[in-house]
């Protein structure tokens, strides 16, 4: 039950959520000069 309920759901809900967005920014930008990002808010 719990396997038809992940199948129905959860799988659904995951492929819509990475046709809609873009949660690691992977899209290219031609005006970029560097992909870098500050890691600022990491714990030490």
């Amino acid at each position: 039950m719990v396997t038809l309920l992940y199948y129905l759901v959860a799988v659904p809900v995951g492929l819509a959520a990475r046709l809609v967005r873009d949660p690691l920014s992977r899209r290219r930008d031609p005006r970029a000069t560097t992909y870098w990002t500050s890691s600022s808010g990491r714990a030490r």
